[in-house]
């Protein structure tokens, strides 16, 4: 196991030694060490965070998986990809969201060192969803391109910095191409350092994995969606692939440039499960200023101002402790619902509630998601 948090280290290995015996279990902060430990030995399983100094855990499964095979993997972090059904997961690949129980950590690994035989993308990572290499990929912040080989022709998917920037599929390119790949059910992918050389997709990638899920499930259900743009004009790609996510009445800005997008760009949070309420708050004028509300509960406008004096004094804190360093988010967790507050980095005198159904909300694909829309915000 490898982690930058030493504390979740020492917990995790004391614990699952506990379970398989003392000496079966190594763990360390330092990823250097274990890219040393997997070149001299065969390990049942891996458990690596995926943003690390010196070597990355995606580069570390590289190396596991040249070196060894298929080995078993676990990528524990606080940004997964999104919700997928369990079958899907039933490969030798996994995500555990942080913070996790020491029981979830256990059936995860039974469940990934647990022989399958579904058909599943294989390359440096063996999963059944291409889509969870297309997040890790993300995740990780690389710049490259992402080749997939599949029986329906080859696909590229072009990063810089962690974004999507670009995609080609045969006859296909930007958004529709990117659809296309993630259509693709098996093959192969290798990764490719060369960075993209257009700029045909603007859409955050949590965007673009939802559509291309919503999609592909209805391809799958026999259902007919918009035609793909033609290749060579991103603008009306990129146009057919959020048509859906509008009805008759709404309008979202894909790429604001204008002030006024605030209560459209919330609006793209209505499409997360367990979705309630979001707003966005000035605690300088002390006004909302815009909020959508799906919950019969209080209201979204009354409920955001009663978190003005939490978010102050976690700052206070933070600047009496002399810490240089800010609040990025806060997540309060209930019986039935989260509320999650996420400070606006650009506007420090701005924040916004997202509040979910706990039962179904997947709550890192909704901080994921928040992180996007802050992007997006022009005042």
């Amino acid at each position: 196991m490898v982690d930058d948090e030493p504390e979740l280290v020492n917990a995790t290995v004391a614990m699952l030694a506990r379970e398989v015996g003392e000496g079966q279990v190594r763990g360390t902060t330092d990823s250097r060490e274990v890219s040393n430990w997997i070149m001299n030995e065969r390990p049942m399983a891996l458990i690596t965070d995926v943003r690390m100094p010196h070597v990355t855990g995606l580069d570390l499964v590289a190396r596991l998986h040249q070196r060894w095979g298929p080995v078993p993997v676990v990528i524990i972090t606080a940004y997964p990809t999104a919700q997928v059904d369990e079958a899907a997961r039933a490969g030798r690949f996994a995500f555990l969201p942080k913070p996790f129980s020491f029981q979830a950590l256990k059936e995860t690994l039974v469940r990934v060192c647990t022989p399958s035989g579904a058909a599943a993308f294989s390359g440096a990572i063996a999963v059944s969803m291409l889509g969870e290499v297309v997040q890790l990929y993300g995740l990780a912040n690389r710049t490259g391109t992402l080749r997939v080989a599949a029986p329906d022709g080859v696909g590229d998917i072009g990063y810089e910095s962690g974004r999507v920037k670009d995609a080609t599929a045969p006859g296909l390119r930007g958004v529709a191409a990117f659809n296309a790949i993630l259509s693709w059910t098996s093959g192969s992918f290798s990764w490719d350092a060369a960075p993209p050389r257009e700029h045909t997709i603007h859409a955050g990638l949590s965007e673009l994995l939802m559509e291309a899920y919503r999609l592909r499930d209805e391809e799958e259900a026999g259902i007919t969606s918009a035609p793909a743009a033609p290749v060579g004009d991103p603008d009306s790609m990129m146009d057919l692939a959020f048509d859906a996510l509008m009805s008759d009445d709404e309008s979202i800005a894909v790429a604001p440039k204008h002030p006024g997008n605030v209560a459209s760009q919330l609006k793209k949070l209505e499409r997360l499960e367990g979705f309630l309420a979001a707003a966005l708050y000035d605690m300088d004028t002390h006004t909302s200023i815009a909020a959508i509300d799906h919950d019969a509960g209080p209201d979204i406008n009354q409920s955001v101002m009663g978190h003005v004096d939490l978010v102050k004094a976690k700052r206070r804190t933070i600047s009496e402790l002399q810490l240089d360093d800010d609040v990025e988010d806060i997540v309060i967790t209930m019986a039935n619902e989260y509320h999650l507050l996420r400070l606006c980095r650009q506007h420090r005198q701005l924040f916004f509630l997202l509040t979910l159904d706990r039962k179904t909300a997947n709550l890192a694909m909704a901080r994921y998601l928040l992180a996007n829309v802050e992007q997006d915000i022009v005042l």
